[in-house]
């Protein structure tokens, strides 16, 4: 449940991360193309991964679920990198998708990446005497 709970988390967020992509990229620039095409490299798009990436460490905080920032951090690093994965691969076997599926191929690499994440953070800051399942106190 817990790997589910990130998935959906993770298809929200890459797919807001997507959906806001086109409206930032529409700010008005001063600058040439190429000055337009580097600020959006550089700055515009990481500042959307991480306002995207504090958005799913909200929803996982909203929705209790434990440990919040390790998986929302983890969960976006590896979104963004099955995300680079899966596009260099789709182009290397040369499939062509419609245009309107670019949001499908960003929600489905969030939701991998944070399901991933809930799996690799699962024991993550809880007890490591392994007393909890026991019934001890201490």
């Amino acid at each position: 449940m817990r790997a589910v709970t990130a998935a959906l988390t993770g298809a929200v967020c890459g797919a807001g991360w997507f959906a806001s992509i086109e409206p930032a990229g529409d700010l008005p620039c001063r600058e040439s193309g190429l000055g337009c095409a580097l600020f959006a490299v550089l700055i515009l798009i990481p500042a959307l991964v991480v306002g995207w990436g504090l958005v799913g460490w909200g929803l996982l905080r909203l929705g209790r679920f434990s440990p919040a920032w390790p998986t929302a951090v983890a969960g976006t690093v590896a979104a963004v990198a099955l995300l680079l994965l899966s596009s260099f691969l789709l182009r290397f076997v040369q499939v062509q998708l419609p245009e309107e599926s670019g949001i499908v191929v960003v929600a489905l690499a969030g939701a991998g990446g944070y399901a991933l994440a809930a799996k690799v953070t699962a024991g993550y800051g809880g007890r490591r005497d392994r007393t909890e399942h026991r019934g001890q106190d201490g």
